[in-house]
């Protein structure tokens, strides 16, 4: 791995030389040679924002492609192949199957942005599944600076989804998650207890969503993203003892149903904003951050991989059907987006040990059914389940 500093990039005075206004300090990455034959012209940037305390490790991981890290503040240690600090200003280059990993220095640790650099052929390239980093509204070949230029139904929404993104960013469970006391052992296992509840319940929405789902286009992607999930609760289950963790909460469960519900009320176009724009958009921001309190954990680390890739395949499904209608969608954006902060809300409580505790199911069910902890470890037998009673009399 090589390491740049930003103190040599030449700055930028102004936007045009006809100008006098200054930009402050102002730096163009490709203006440094070496950073500039390092990214490829036609790539795509996959970015994640990291936050380390002191001692907190960031384990070194094996990449697809090429990588950066550009650190923004404070100072740490690269581990992996090439160690060696680093501190705020420094950029890191790392090559293909490179190991990348970071250690927060002293005092306060450090933040860095992540960049995952995926190349491509420009004559192959899709532009009708953007990055979701990039702006959304622009329209192929459209100009940038045209005033006639307008954005297409799904960007705005997926514009509308990112401002609902930020603001749960800065949610308590958020604040939480970036605080010293998360790393407490007993707030890491109230908050495993609690995520616990939520990941059995999305098992339910995922097998929802394929027994209602009628559009073809929409099945495949259901059955798929299904197909990537399954089990998943149960690989969260692993991470701690689920017998001396709540498996009910009334406000965990009142939500988690809302979704179920809509699964089998709403269109294909409301399921795709729900599931893929709501549930995977929140999860990708939650889980990455977890995965800083959860170095260890491969359910965390998967999910920093693969959510932002299920938001990708709903953006695709809607820019593929024709005749959108926005309002409805947006209504279920905002609804749903309400429903996830409820939920966030209350692992947060929990976590914390603040508003009361989540409780235990009842150990005896009736004869016949199958206990809720059945289902979450085997979904096939929830599917059944779920079928026999959506079909009952």
């Amino acid at each position: 791995m090589r390491v740049a500093n930003t103190a040599d990039i030449p700055a930028i005075e102004s936007l045009k030389a006809d100008e006098r206004t200054l930009l402050g300090l102002f730096k163009d990455i490709r203006k440094h040679a070496e950073l500039s034959a390092y990214l490829p012209e036609a790539c795509r940037l996959s970015l994640r924002w990291v936050r380390l305390l002191e001692g907190q490790p960031l384990r070194p991981r094996s990449l697809p492609g090429k990588g950066m890290i550009v650190v923004t503040d404070g100072s740490g240690q690269l581990i992996g192949s090439s160690p060696r600090g680093v501190q705020a200003g420094d950029i890191v280059m790392v090559p293909p199957g490179g190991l990348q990993g970071l250690v927060g220095g002293a005092p306060d640790g450090l933040s860095a942005i992540s960049i995952q650099v995926e190349e491509f052929d420009e004559s192959e390239a899709r532009w009708d599944t953007p990055c979701l980093c990039a702006a959304p509204g622009r329209e192929e070949g459209a100009d940038e600076d045209s005033p006639d230029r307008v954005a297409s139904p799904v960007d705005l929404l997926l514009e509308e989804n990112e401002a609902h993104a930020r603001e749960f960013a800065g949610s308590p469970l958020m604040q939480l998650l970036r605080s010293e006391r998360a790393l407490r052992d007993d707030v890491k296992r109230r908050m495993l207890g609690a995520l616990q509840i939520w990941s059995n319940a999305f098992q339910k929405v995922l097998c929802a969503r394929v027994v209602f789902e009628s559009h073809p286009g929409a099945i495949a992607i259901a059955e798929r993203h299904l197909a990537d999930e399954v089990g998943h609760n149960r690989r969260l289950s692993r991470m701690h003892d689920p017998r001396s963790s709540p498996s009910w909460d009334r406000g965990i469960a009142a939500a988690s149903s809302w979704f179920i519900e809509r699964m089998g009320s709403t269109s294909t176009e409301e399921r795709t904003v729900l599931v893929h724009f709501v549930i995977e958009r929140c999860a990708d921001i939650l889980l990455t951050a977890a995965q800083q309190i959860f170095p260890d954990s491969d359910y965390f680390a998967t999910h920093a991989e693969v959510d932002a890739e299920h938001v990708k395949l709903g953006y695709g499904l809607l820019k593929g059907l024709p005749g959108l209608d926005i309002a409805p969608l947006r209504g279920a954006l905002t609804e749903g987006w309400q429903m996830m902060n409820l939920i966030c809300q209350r692992i947060s409580d929990i976590a914390a040990g603040e508003g009361g505790e989540a409780t235990e199911m009842p150990t005896e069910m009736p004869v016949g059914c199958a206990s809720p902890g059945e289902l979450a470890r085997d979904p096939r037998r929830e599917l059944t389940a779920f079928l026999m009673a959506s079909t009952a009399v």
